[in-house]
């Protein structure tokens, strides 16, 4: 196409859906930088792991061809993909992950708060216990004795 041609395209009154076109290219770049990144997180853990593309492939019940679309970084993941990486992998992928990591985290602050209250409760008791305790003082009451008798305070 000859630059006298481009011009006049672009000069033409014909739709040529150019922003249709623009707009799904920064559509697609947004989902690809996704996918890359989720590519990289995959590829960091299986290295984490030391388990090959494969092993995952077997793991999710894919074809090592999947995989390898996958840490490519091109794939359009389906939220079904995304879910099983994320709990196989226990990595990242969907907001879903932190609610399940805020999750665990808030029981093991109650777990926590449950020893502590069980260990402040068993110091109370010995407290408790020892302030009952009658401490004996042994007094000479015999200087001629040997001994000292002990006597309650």
């Amino acid at each position: 196409m000859t630059n006298k041609e481009k011009f006049l395209q672009l000069v033409s009154e014909e739709d040529t859906k150019t922003l249709a076109e623009v707009k799904k290219r920064i559509k697609n770049r947004a989902m690809l930088r996704e996918s890359q990144q989720i590519a990289l997180k995959v590829l960091l853990k299986l290295d984490d792991l030391g388990w090959s593309q494969k092993d995952l492939a077997k793991e999710m019940g894919v074809s090592p061809q999947q995989i390898t679309k996958i840490v490519s970084g091109k794939e359009n993941l389906t939220i079904e993909t995304q879910i099983k990486l994320q709990n196989i992998l226990d990595i990242p992928v969907l907001a879903s992950y932190y609610e399940k990591k805020a999750e665990k985290l808030e029981e093991l602050i109650l777990t926590f708060e449950k020893k502590v209250e069980r260990i402040a409760a068993q110091a109370f008791e010995y407290s408790n216990n020892y302030q009952e305790t009658k401490v004996l003082k042994l007094e000479r009451t015999d200087y001629s004795q040997e001994y000292y008798q002990p006597i309650a305070v």
